[in-house]
């Protein structure tokens, strides 16, 4: 399978006192099995709450492969526990865009 064919998953992170947001992909293959079962149970649940107060974060993380996407919409503050290790790593990689 070709890096084009790849899974990949786009992280952005909106939202916040400046309204910066932030983006960052990763290939699935980049992925841990942990990471990768707590995104399968995120876009499940596609989303979690609204804003839980004002200059909050949104992280919407969408999964592309085969031609198709699936996408999920989470609040600061209401991301499932066992999303965060994966947030925060994707949080690190992500720039302005």
């Amino acid at each position: 399978m070709s890096a084009a064919e790849a899974p990949r998953l786009i992280f952005e992170r909106s939202g916040g006192f400046g309204g910066l947001t932030l983006r960052a992909e990763v290939l699935g293959e980049e992925l841990s099995a942990d990471e990768l079962t707590a995104l399968q149970g995120a876009l499940e649940a596609r989303s979690a709450g609204g804003p839980s107060g004002p200059d909050r974060f949104q992280y919407d993380l969408t999964l592309v492969e085969g031609g198709r996407s699936r996408h999920a919409t989470f609040y600061e503050g209401s991301v499932p526990d066992a999303l965060q290790p994966l947030i925060a790593r994707l949080k690190g990689r992500a720039v302005p865009g």
